[in-house]
């Protein structure tokens, strides 16, 4: 039986075609960790997800499927979106480190908060450097 999940709070981490129409998307989740989904038609123009699929923006996703590489179903952003300017490279950095470092479909509930606090310390006014430390 395929697995529905709606509505999960998830950033981007990274995403790259896989078509001329669809992204592969690598997305952190509070209750389902990292995972790797399709998202069918982001590519098109005029799509809702194109301008959504991006890294630092919170997000509420939802997917269905089994197996290792469900499909998106719905994206929306749920907040608003952190400007990175200077310290671009940083978030850019966590993200790397959690695609490394995190097993899929691991929740990790408190290092998501961490992250999302981490990103917004990041656009604002704090040097990057104690936030990555941290």
């Amino acid at each position: 039986m395929p697995v529905k999940v709606d509505q999960q709070p998830a950033y981007v981490l990274h995403a790259r075609p896989v078509s001329e129409t669809s992204l592969l998307v690598d997305l952190f989740t509070r209750d389902h960790g990292r995972l790797m989904v399709m998202a069918k038609g982001a590519r098109r123009k005029g799509t809702r997800s194109r301008g959504v699929l991006m890294p630092f923006k919170p997000l509420l996703a939802g997917w269905t499927g089994k197996g290792p590489l469900p499909v998106l179903t719905a994206v929306e952003q749920s907040g608003p979106a952190p400007e990175l300017k200077r310290p671009l490279a940083s978030g850019f950095y966590l993200n790397e480190l959690l695609l490394r470092l995190l097993h899929r479909h691991d929740s990790h509930e408190t290092l998501f908060a961490h992250y999302h606090q981490a990103i917004a310390q990041l656009a604002g006014d704090h040097a990057p450097h104690p936030v990555l430390r941290i």
